[in-house]
């Protein structure tokens, strides 16, 4: 891993044109800022571009640029173990979207309300990303790429995609019955992130929310015991094989783009290797928001990054990272993030933008389900319980325990890591 990530560093520096280590001051009385991020990928000329746009409209500013693993934990350790001791050796970061409330609260990340004020993002930006770098009607991050969970179906195997839970079976049902050995619904049941993201779609799915009024997180409740319900159903029916519980985004997608399933629950992601010359499905598949209980269009887990300002940096150069976050996410960048890297835009009106519509038509599309978007419960404690969110509900999945039971311990487990009480029986 040390060698991965020279490498990594590597890399990075050269993808920012840095001419220097870390350690050095700005030269000839700039302002030397440093964004830490993790590799784009793909060609880095577009990116490079972006970064000297900033560096010719900010001549005061020297812009270094250093890259993480390309590994979600890795990232959050590494910003975790420097933030808490106060490092003030970079200014910008990228934030997962479930980091920032803990950042947040922690005082690791610089209040942005003056530069970026929370109304303007609302109306500029999708709902979901803005719900997740808001708290308290104060700005701590501002969204750069955005992501979200959706439905992929075989268009040669279904007439449409299925707008209910119970089409879905139906659909998944009479799919399987038609082409003997075919798999019907595969998602992410194995016991990490990705089970949660898909718990809560199911969550949302069944009317259920991630929070209460108070803000805390609500789990001993209906919808909650309906979507563990659901998501054990199709396994114990058949409708998803039992391997799905050590499914993971990139096993579900294997499966799937081999042709050995129905229905898929991912990323977008997946929809470029699905139509990759070669692909055994290429041309023979859809994509739809996720379905629901009552036949509203689904609600997909919010994924992505936002771009944050270490709070431990003197103002001059808080000042300086502001103005590279305003560039980097200014709809000109959501435009080129979009183009060359296929990144979702965070911003609503690229949805709309006749050259994007154009040249990557599949991330136009994806903007009812990207409105529709919401994050995980929004919380400075999220990873702390996640752990045990992740336990109880690969329990109930599996059939290790019932919804009920599970939704009992991961209650008072969250309950007691957040120090919310549980509200009073009348």
């Amino acid at each position: 891993m040390g060698r991965l990530l020279v490498l990594l560093v590597a890399l990075g520096l050269a993808v920012g044109g840095c001419r220097r280590s870390s350690e050095e001051a700005g030269t000839g009385g700039r302002t030397r800022i440093v964004f830490k991020f993790q590799p784009l990928w793909g060609d880095p000329k577009p990116f490079r571009e972006l970064l000297t746009q900033y560096e010719r409209a900010n001549p005061d500013v020297e812009l270094v640029t250093e890259a993480l693993p390309n590994s979600s934990d890795l990232a959050h350790q590494f910003f975790l173990t420097s933030l808490q001791g106060k490092a003030t050796d970079f200014d910008v970061l990228v934030a997962d979207v479930v980091w920032v409330p803990e950042f947040a609260r922690a005082g690791w990340v610089a209040d942005l309300s003056e530069d970026f004020p929370p109304e303007r993002l609302r109306q500029e930006f999708l709902p979901g990303p803005v719900d997740a770098v808001v708290m308290n009607g104060r700005t701590y991050a501002v969204p750069w790429y955005v992501d979200v969970g959706v439905l992929y179906y075989r268009t040669d195997l279904v007439p449409r995609a299925p707008r209910t839970y119970e089409e879905l079976r139906r659909f998944t049902r009479d799919a399987m019955a038609k082409t003997p050995g075919i798999q019907g619904y595969v998602w992410q049941g194995r016991q990490y992130e990705g089970l949660t993201c898909n718990v809560y779609e199911a969550i949302w799915g069944h009317g259920g929310q991630s929070l209460g009024t108070d803000g805390r997180v609500l789990l001993e409740t209906e919808p909650a015991r309906e979507a563990l319900a659901y998501l054990h159903g199709l396994i114990a029916d058949g409708l998803s094989p039992q391997t799905v519980t050590g499914f993971g985004e990139e096993e579900s997608r294997r499966v799937f783009q081999e042709g050995r399933a129905v229905f898929m629950r991912n990323w977008p992601y997946a929809w470029s290797e699905a139509q990759a010359e070669g692909s055994p499905i290429r041309g023979k598949v859809g994509i739809a928001p996720l379905p629901t209980k009552d036949g509203q269009p689904g609600w997909g887990t919010l994924g992505g990054w936002q771009l944050a300002v270490n709070a431990h940096v003197s103002p001059a150069r808080r000042k300086a990272a502001a103005r590279l976050i305003a560039h980097l996410t200014s709809p000109e960048a959501n435009r080129v993030l979009a183009l060359h890297y296929a990144r979702n835009p965070p911003r609503l009106a690229l949805y709309d933008d006749p050259q994007l519509r154009s040249e990557e038509p599949f991330i136009a599309s994806l903007k009812e389900a990207l409105v529709r978007a919401r994050p995980r419960p929004v919380t400075p404690y999220y990873l702390l319980i996640a752990d045990v969110l992740q336990s109880e509900f690969s329990a109930a999945v599996a059939g290790l325990r019932t919804p009920e039971v599970a939704l009992t311990r991961a209650q008072k487990q969250v309950d007691h890591l957040t120090g919310e009480q549980p509200p009073e029986v009348e």
